[in-house]
């Protein structure tokens, strides 16, 4: 995201077309590295995803001692839940190139700067609503695990339980980048208009996982 130093060139060309093509140890030595990308925004919804997984595991167990429409109906629900999800991980990465993209624009005469200034603003906008985005993914995957809390064996709850304390340090971690990305906002109705979306959806959040820890079995 904009907050970041530019790749340096040994690193440029060690990201495939997606995140999720890089085994696990390639992602976490990429991510370990001084490549700027994957950085939170990807490493956030990564995680997030895998902790929707989890609760969909929970439910494919149950699946396969017992199943019934109801379990069918939540697992084609968690499936569309995490295809949306999934999807944020490669989605800072674009970001990201779109701003250093920006950067590399000419600005040698007024109408370049102009250019290059619309251009720079439309990145550091994406580069705060994104995130937001995948954290509002972060709440509905939390409340899909909510939702089918009763129809998942006692055996496996710890499970779904593991799933959503990764959804939510998922959205708590990807918040961070909206954080960083705001004072680069120029108008000051959109800095406070997703100032106030970040604290809504982490409040919805916490008041989520807490219901779902204080669930019977938890």
């Amino acid at each position: 995201h904009p907050q970041r130093a530019a790749p340096a060139p040994e690193c440029a060309g060690d990201m495939t077309d997606s995140i999720w093509d890089l085994s696990l140890r390639s992602a976490l030595e990429q991510t370990a590295s001084k490549s700027p990308t994957p950085g939170g925004g990807s490493i956030a919804p990564i995680s997030a995803s895998l902790g929707l997984g989890l609760v969909m595991m929970a439910l494919e167990v149950t699946k396969a001692k017992q199943s019934s429409p109801q379990l069918e109906h939540a697992l084609a629900k968690g499936k569309v839940l995490l295809a949306e999800l999934v999807e944020f991980a490669d989605r800072d990465v674009t970001v990201f190139q779109s701003y250093m993209a920006a950067l590399d624009l000419p600005k040698a005469t007024e109408a370049e700067q102009a250019l290059r200034a619309s251009a720079r603003e439309k990145a550091v906008w994406e580069a705060a609503r994104t995130p937001l985005l995948a954290a509002e993914s972060c709440v509905r995957s939390l409340q899909y695990a909510e939702a089918v809390v009763p129809l998942v064996q006692k055996n496996v709850f710890s499970d779904l339980l593991a799933g959503a304390d990764l959804l939510l340090g998922g959205l708590k971690a990807v918040l961070r980048t909206v954080d960083i990305n705001l004072p680069a906002l120029k108008e000051p109705a959109t800095r406070r208009a997703f100032a106030e979306r970040a604290v809504q959806l982490e409040q919805t959040a916490q008041e989520t996982y807490a219901r779902i820890c204080t669930e019977p079995g938890a």
